[in-house]
């Protein structure tokens, strides 16, 4: 019996989870993050092998903590044209880091590669907060998403004519037009020599009179291609003459309604507890704040409607979509992670334990309401948050929905961490 224990001692790797107290000031700290609802555009068609310098986009930090901001492509909306690979676009500016309330514009840049199809193009700016995690509690990120549209036209990019200063084309134009006329003038005589010889003295007087109408012939052109260059160089602006007696003005206020996609998640973190499952046979039972094995299971709040769901995602820009995603469990020590897996009959990623639980390595993580849970479980892609609006996701301005966490472990660990870490992002998307 002593044997059976000793030898059971290795296989008891209990995930720990810190106690839950949502009393604490840290746990009722918000993310959330803003972004533009208009679309960034580009305002012209942009050619294979060209470079070309979007909109920046306009986030804002919405939290009661720093966010770190990331900038990412990726294809949520719906519509017509092509995917936007991701690698096209990027954030040309360091990295930014908002304080709680502050806004700016990342500029971005897109670089379409030679033998890009030809056609529209959709996709999605997706601004994502990375606000310090806590190892070994389940964290909440926030992102917020608008559109990116623009075409790509036949042809390879124009050369150097849309760039440089307009008096600099409008020069060699002029240059070109009467670039004719100084060769003509040229060939009809019109020369400057230098030749030394005597000259009868009758004849002195008709040849330099010949000489100086050569040489005014060509100072006329000179001065007529200089003064053709300086005009073009750039026109004096029309200048307005005075309002006779004076004048006045008024100035008049107008609010707008904000135009932003803004989404928050209050708190930013929290522990799971209520553990239960496992193997008490060999020591590797739960207990009520750490998973066990095999298949333990731990709760963020309790489903019914008399339990509760701690977490609170609210929707404070112009109505958008929010979706939900999770992300890959990670140990305390930066070992072999834990990918999500899901139920049900159609998987996006199956769970390959037995009776269909999540197998080595695996783990589902399913968010509820009060009257609702998700039965298949989150997973890596952004998908739907059907909890809003009555099994949509839609979400009118200062709509808010409450969400707990049920996790489900693996039936066993290649890491023997006992602290481990589990992000959920929520994400708004412009309609």
């Amino acid at each position: 019996m002593h044997l059976r224990r000793w030898l059971a001692l290795p296989l008891a790797v209990p995930v720990a989870f810190a106690a839950l107290s949502f009393f604490a000031p840290a746990a009722q700290a918000s993310v959330g993050i803003g972004v533009q609802a208009s679309p960034v555009s580009l305002g012209i068609a942009a050619h294979a092998g060209g470079s070309y310098a979007l909109p920046p986009v306009y986030v804002q930090n919405t939290g009661t903590q720093a966010e770190t901001v990331t900038v990412q492509v990726m294809r949520l909306s719906k519509g017509t044209g092509r995917v936007v690979p991701p690698s096209w676009v990027r954030a040309t500016g360091p990295g930014l880091q908002l304080a709680p309330g502050q806004s700016a514009e990342i500029p971005l840049e897109l670089a379409v590669p030679g033998g890009a199809q030809a056609g529209p193009y959709l996709s999605d700016v997706v601004v994502s907060g990375s606000a310090a995690t806590s190892a070994g509690r389940a964290n909440f990120g926030v992102a917020a998403a608008t559109k990116l549209e623009f075409s790509v036209t036949p042809g390879s990019p124009p050369g150097l004519w849309p760039f440089g200063p307009s008096w600099m084309w409008w020069t060699a134009i002029w240059l070109l037009v009467l670039a004719p006329l100084v060769i003509a003038a040229f060939r009809s005589g019109i020369r400057v020599r230098i030749r030394i010889e005597r000259t009868p003295p009758g004849v002195a007087h008709a040849t330099s009179r010949r000489d100086a109408m050569r040489r005014s012939g060509l100072r006329t052109v000179m001065v007529l291609l200089a003064v053709t260059g300086l005009a073009a160089c750039g026109t004096p602006a029309p200048t307005t003459s005075g309002t006779p007696g004076g004048g006045s003005s008024i100035a008049i206020s107008l609010n707008v309604v904000p135009t932003l996609i803004k989404v928050s998640v209050s708190p930013s973190s929290a522990s799971f507890a209520n553990c239960s499952g496992g193997n008490a046979n060999v020591n590797t039972a739960s207990t009520p704040d750490a998973l066990g094995f095999p298949n333990g299971q731990c709760w963020l709040g309790t489903p019914g409607p008399n339990g509760s769901t701690p977490i609170t995602i609210t929707n404070q820009g112009v109505a958008a979509d929010v979706y939900v995603s999770g992300a890959n469990a990670v140990p305390s020590d930066g070992g072999t992670q834990w990918g999500l897996c899901n139920f049900g009959t159609s998987p996006v990623v199956a769970c390959s334990g037995g009776g269909g639980n999540p197998g080595t390595n695996q783990y589902v993580a399913q968010n509820f309401s009060a009257g609702i849970i998700n039965t298949a479980g989150l997973t890596n892609t952004i998908k739907c948050d059907f909890l809003f609006a009555g099994d949509q996701c839609l979400a009118a301005q200062g709509d808010s929905q409450t969400e707990g966490i049920k996790l489900t472990g693996p039936t066993s660990s290649s890491d023997h961490s006992t602290l481990w870490t589990v992000t959920i992002q929520w994400l708004a998307v412009s309609l």
